[in-house]
């Protein structure tokens, strides 16, 4: 029987050998993911919330 499956030395991105497309390409996928999560948690951190708990009435439920 045969084996099909390829070595390491067969396959081009092994060792360093990967091509400058290939490598520009995941640096963009990196980078762009901090970029994104960086945009995420300065809207986040910046966004405020109301504490405010409401009033109670007469039913002495809280109304927003």
């Amino acid at each position: 029987m045969k084996n099909l499956e390829p070595t390491l030395d067969a396959i081009e991105d092994y060792n360093g050998q990967e091509s400058k497309e290939k490598r520009m390409t995941v640096w963009i996928v990196i980078l762009s993911g901090l970029l994104i999560g960086a945009v995420y948690g300065i809207i986040s951190a910046n966004s405020s919330v109301s504490d405010d708990l409401g009033t109670s009435h007469i039913t002495g439920m809280y109304k927003h």
